[in-house]
């Protein structure tokens, strides 16, 4: 059997048509009804059970692997995983409305951000998951070629390593969004360093992209192969 990325997945169809051959280790599908749907097989079928990502401008080997070792600690925590209670329910629904990140509040109450995410959805109004442009956190300024500075610093934000100081550096502001997100935002002068960064707000941040240029990502060096034997997919 094949280890498959199932692309542009729908509800599926694809998986199923090629059960014999190839065992669907992610998927990307963008449409929540049809993501819906896949959730529903994969809890009818565990050979369908694989982790979801939204958003294939952004699916990478990086995040291809992340994502399996993310679903290979929920598989080693089957089974230790508490059902959360109606308080602790509706006290996740305030921290994500706080402005919480999804991995964060399913650490809190120990379970998988796949299940947490269910939990949230069904409840309230999910942020855009979007990768580029200003509704991101770390307002990437369009530049697709150099996601990758942003996804590391992403990470390393996410696991402790650094910390958004909610203070402008420039300006001194703070403040946040309607959607309680912080004002600040982290900019890179050169995406070759990506854990080198200034914490900005907005508005400092979008005068220095409009007066500067960032050094931007030198290619080079081979690529960490996708932890998959086979990619597949529908349209988009």
């Amino acid at each position: 059997m094949l280890n498959g990325l199932d692309l542009f997945s729908g509800i599926g169809g694809l998986s199923i048509a090629l059960r014999e051959w190839v065992i669907p280790k992610a998927y990307c599908e963008i449409d929540r009804y049809a993501q819906g749907v896949l959730l529903s097989r994969m809890s009818d079928n565990k050979l369908f059970h694989a982790p979801i990502w939204d958003d294939v401008q952004t699916l990478t080997s990086e995040t291809i692997s992340e994502m399996l070792e993310g679903q290979r600690e929920a598989e080693s925590m089957s089974g230790k995983l508490k059902k959360l209670t109606q308080d602790q329910v509706d006290e996740s629904v305030i921290l994500y409305q706080q402005g919480m990140s999804l991995a964060d509040i399913s650490h809190v109450f120990s379970v998988t951000r796949q299940s947490m995410w269910d939990i949230l959805r069904r409840r309230t109004t999910m942020r855009p998951q979007k990768r580029f442009g200003e509704e991101n956190h770390f307002y990437r300024g369009g530049a697709r070629a150099d996601a990758k500075a942003h996804d590391i610093l992403e990470k390393a934000v996410l696991r402790g390593k650094l910390f958004n100081p909610r203070k402008c550096e420039i300006c001194d502001g703070a403040g946040t969004f309607a959607d309680g997100r912080t004002a600040i935002q982290a900019h890179h002068d050169d995406y070759n360093k990506p854990l080198s960064v200034r914490w900005l707000c907005q508005k400092c941040h979008h005068e220095w992209h409009r007066r500067n240029k960032p050094v931007p990502a030198r290619e080079g060096g081979e690529k960490e192969a996708p932890a998959v034997d086979i990619i597949y997919g529908g349209f988009p």
